[in-house]
């Protein structure tokens, strides 16, 4: 019966959902994502039904909320949900195995990417910049310069410091001509407008200012795909403030 060909194919606590038409088409696809390395939760044999979306749906893992189908397709009202915008589970099937593990890869990258990029929004990146000569515009209350985006990033409401560690001020705003923006990246030449600060009193034109990044982020950082410019600030940040505390970000 069904119940012993589910135990040929080797399940983990978590993984993907699988599913075929027949035992041998199950092993196959196993077989394939084995190669890969990927776990599978679930492999059983049959359309694709309400209890599978449901084990997609639970996965803790977003790059295992997917489910593969080989030569069998999705019962009708599953078959719904899972091509509704609010369904967050993946569904993959075809009659060529290479081509269901063709576009698995190629949606693993992308949900990465993705995955990558909502992590860099919630965390203070590194960053480095430049206050331009000839660009004060205000001295003070706040301070509003011209500034160049040396390395990293830099974010409205980000703390910046001198390379010696004293603090500067706060990134009220960052504008490009009229429009204002949340960040610029490096390259950018933008104003910012720093609040806190005065120039002449400890900040003056063509300074190299520092994003600080909180210890809670830094230890997140360490896990990320950093450029090399990036990875030297972040250096440069953590080599300061372990002068102060020696397992500072670890």
């Amino acid at each position: 019966g069904r119940e012993e060909a589910r135990i040929s194919v080797e399940t983990e606590e978590t993984g993907v959902v699988i599913k075929a038409d027949t035992l041998g088409g199950l092993e196959a696809l196993a077989f394939e994502l084995g190669k890969l390395e990927i776990p599978i939760c679930s492999a059983t044999i049959g359309t694709v039904n309400k209890k599978d979306l449901l084990t997609a749906e639970n996965a803790d893992e977003p790059l295992e909320k997917i489910i593969l189908g080989f030569a069998t397709k999705a019962q009708n009202e599953v078959a719904k949900e899972l091509d509704s915008e609010k369904c967050d589970v993946k569904y993959i099937s075809g009659d060529v195995i290479y081509h269901i593990i063709e576009k698995f890869e190629e949606w693993r990258e992308e949900r990465q990417r993705q995955l990558e990029n909502e992590k860099r929004e919630s965390v203070v990146y590194p960053g480095r910049i430049l206050l331009m000569r000839d660009h004060i515009f205000r001295r003070s209350g706040p301070v509003v310069a011209g500034i160049r985006v040396l390395g990293g990033r830099i974010h409205v409401g980000q703390t910046l410091i001198k390379p010696d560690g004293t603090r500067v001020g706060q990134v009220k705003s960052i504008r490009v001509g009229e429009s204002g923006q949340q960040e610029a990246v490096q390259g950018d030449e933008v104003a910012v407008a720093i609040s806190g600060a005065t120039i002449g009193r400890g900040l003056e034109e063509e300074d190299v200012l520092l994003v600080d990044i909180p210890e809670s982020h830094a230890k997140k950082l360490q896990g990320f795909d950093l450029s090399a410019v990036e990875q030297d600030i972040f250096d440069e940040i953590v080599k300061l403030h372990r002068k102060t505390d020696r397992f500072w970000g670890y």
